[in-house]
């Protein structure tokens, strides 16, 4: 069975945790990838830490000796090309096959003889004279070791560590992260950043907490237009906390994490306790208009949308039971929504049919008491 926990996975996110280093030099990166590494590998949470790249593929690299060359009237230039051809082959002849194109015959030195490194350094470089030279009177083989993999973000090299996780929150290993990572000194040049799931994470919720605000600010703005009021509406909009409590007892109960559908379900949330908090305030100004007092108003408009409130409320509820319980594959991405739905409703239901209507009696009194009497 797969289950994902924490924030919704996106194809652009290598791992829960990836800190990227950069800078120019290969040496000082893979030190500081294993010192990241080390550092994150001792912090729980963590299954497994793992660098993009190692200094773990071995090249030879040829240097000349240039006052060597130039005694002997060659170039670097003229040295490497003949080890090229050696090592490479150059072509002798052609093996013509009627009908087919040809095939190219190289000629080479022994695959054993390049492939040990004393053996080349015997290999005979021809001089402009005709005089023949062995390489290493010339030059001499070091052994380096490179990176598999070459990775670059904006023209810089870098390497990713990658930390993974089983069910760690990733806010827990966030935390971690950067405990881990507080005493790190990087070299001048080098740069380090996060590139993993708390950074798309927070990104999201930057555009989501937007989005949020300029809602309830339309929203606010729409109920003065039709309530003709700028109080009537703060009423109705305390009701969007009174769910938030029982979605956040309802996320704590069922142990889900806080993330995205998580979110998603505080804001459809908000829209149906809202509306209830909305025909309530809507119906107590009818029978005030009707000529009823403010408390007979109150108990006649709980009357007569109590029924209706609840019937809203159990229908969402029970819709909402087969996703949260994860009653197919893939309902493990929604089953915080419909947790937090869950919750929210059985709890905000009830605290909006008793505080919304006080919270419109003390303001309506607080009104009367500020409004100045006639002589």
């Amino acid at each position: 069975r797969v289950t994902e926990f924490g924030a919704t996975p996106l194809s652009s996110i290598a791992a829960t945790v990836d800190v990227q280093i950069t800078g120019d030099d290969f040496v000082a990166l893979d030190r500081l990838a294993a010192d990241v590494g080390r550092r994150l590998g001792e912090r729980p949470g963590f299954t497994s830490v793992n660098p993009t790249w190692r200094l773990d593929r071995t090249e030879f690299h040829l240097v000349l000796d240039r006052d060597a060359c130039a005694r002997h009237g060659l170039s670097p230039v003229d040295v490497s090309w003949q080890v090229a051809l050696s090592a490479r082959g150059m072509p002798a002849s052609v093996l013509r096959v009627f009908n087919q194109d040809g095939v190219r015959i190289l000629f080479r030195i022994d695959p054993r003889t390049r492939e040990n490194v004393s053996r080349l350094l015997a290999l005979p470089i021809q001089t402009p004279s005709g005089a023949w030279v062995p390489l290493r009177g010339l030059a001499h083989i070091e052994k380096v070791f490179v990176p598999s993999t070459i990775t670059r973000e904006g023209l810089a090299y870098t390497v990713n560590i990658h930390g993974l996780r089983a069910r760690a929150p990733v806010s827990f290993l966030d935390a971690q992260r950067r405990a881990a990572l507080a005493g790190l000194a990087l070299p001048a040049g080098f740069t380090l950043s996060e590139q993993g799931e708390m950074k798309q994470m927070n990104e999201s919720f930057g555009r989501l907490g937007k989005a949020l605000a300029l809602s309830l600010l339309f929203l606010y703005l729409t109920f003065v237009v039709i309530f003709r009021s700028f109080l009537d509406p703060l009423v109705i909009m305390l009701s969007i906390p009174f769910a938030a409590i029982g979605a956040v007892w309802a996320l704590l109960i069922a142990d889900r994490h806080g993330c995205m559908p998580a979110f998603m379900g505080f804001i459809l949330l908000a829209g149906v306790i809202v509306n209830n908090a909305i025909l309530l305030i809507d119906f107590i100004r009818l029978y005030r208009r009707q000529g009823h007092s403010l408390e007979e108003a109150v108990r006649m408009a709980i009357r007569v949308r109590t029924r209706p409130i609840l019937m809203t409320a159990v229908t969402t509820i029970v819709g909402m039971v087969p996703i949260a319980a994860e009653r197919a594959i893939g309902l493990e991405r929604l089953s915080p929504l419909a947790v937090v739905a869950i919750g929210g409703l059985v709890v905000g239901t009830f605290l909006t049919l008793v505080y919304v209507p006080t919270l419109y009696m003390m303001k309506e009194q607080m009104v009367a008491r500020l409004r100045p009497r006639s002589s």
